[in-house]
């Protein structure tokens, strides 16, 4: 497989640390999902690991660190926003000087892509929406404790390999590689957990913002982009319906939609399922290419 390589790259907006590799004239950019200092396991770049090296034999691929999280440090005094790491990834595409890209966003993530193709749809070709209740809709379901009451001391190596157990449908993905990235992002996450109130709410409303101008959207007029859903099918945070209720509203005027669901799979249906999670997507970029 092709080996990827940690880089830093300077765009208009920040220095941001990231993983690229890959022979493809087309780029996919992938997008962890988070709340630096709130979600009680450390995403990154690192968290789409098992699936990077299978995209990179035929694509050229990019996952990046934004800001607050893995090896980027965030920005002070600046809580983590939906719209800003749309900013961040968009002036990635732009230094990187690859697009348009297909961008893979996982969880928020993937609110993040779509508020990307709302803003900026000629730099995108398409949006995968990976294992994301950020992005479905919210509905009057009783509150989600699949996370709740972490052991201590939080953000130990201990602690988030139980909620990395927690979210997924087996634990094994789960590995050393894994935890020694997710403790070292921890670590840089400091600042961060000391400000997690505040931070969290700060985002909670990027979140709503970023829903409300989606769903507007798609009441009105077709998303621009092709958009392609991949759900895990036992996921603890959201339910295969919440994938499909996000399904119909945007195939309800964009043709080139996709919903998929993954077997044997939670929370990280690109860890836990690699081969079929690129098989899926890559088939949904080639058909995309064959259209022209």
């Amino acid at each position: 497989m092709t080996a990827l390589k940690a880089e830093r790259i300077e765009t208009q907006r920040a220095a941001l640390s990231l993983l690229r590799g890959g022979p493809g004239a087309e780029t996919v950019l992938f997008l962890h999902g988070g709340i630096p200092g709130v979600t009680p396991y450390c995403s990154g770049a690192h968290i789409w690991a098992p699936a990077l090296p299978l995209f990179a034999r035929f694509r050229h691929v990019v996952a990046p660190d934004l800001p607050g999280f893995g090896d980027t440090p965030a920005p002070a005094g600046q809580p983590h926003r939906i719209d800003d790491a749309g900013r961040h990834a968009l002036a990635l595409i732009g230094a990187l000087g690859r697009g348009p890209c297909h961008v893979v966003g996982h969880a928020e993530g993937a609110l993040v892509a779509l508020w990307m193709a709302l803003e900026n749809p000629a730099a995108l070709r398409s949006v995968t929406v990976a294992a994301s209740p950020a992005a479905a809709p919210i509905g009057d379901n009783p509150e989600n404790l699949a996370l709740a009451h972490p052991p201590p001391p939080r953000f130990s190596r201990a602690s988030q390999a139980w909620a990395l157990e927690r979210l997924s449908w087996s634990h094994h993905h789960i590995d050393a590689a894994l935890l020694d990235r997710c403790v070292a992002a921890a670590a840089s996450q400091g600042g961060a957990r000391a400000e997690a109130g505040a931070l969290q709410a700060a985002f909670g409303a990027s979140v709503v913002a970023a829903k409300s101008r989606f769903y507007a959207h798609c009441r009105t007029a077709a998303f621009p982009v092709p958009v392609q859903i991949v759900w895990g099918h036992s996921d603890p945070l959201t339910t295969l319906e919440h994938g499909m209720v996000l399904f119909k509203t945007i195939a309800a005027r964009q043709a080139a939609t996709h919903y998929h669901v993954l077997n044997r799979s939670g929370h990280f249906p690109f860890r836990e399922e690699p081969q079929g999670f690129e098989a899926v997507v890559s088939a949904f970029h080639d058909g995309l290419a064959a259209r022209g």
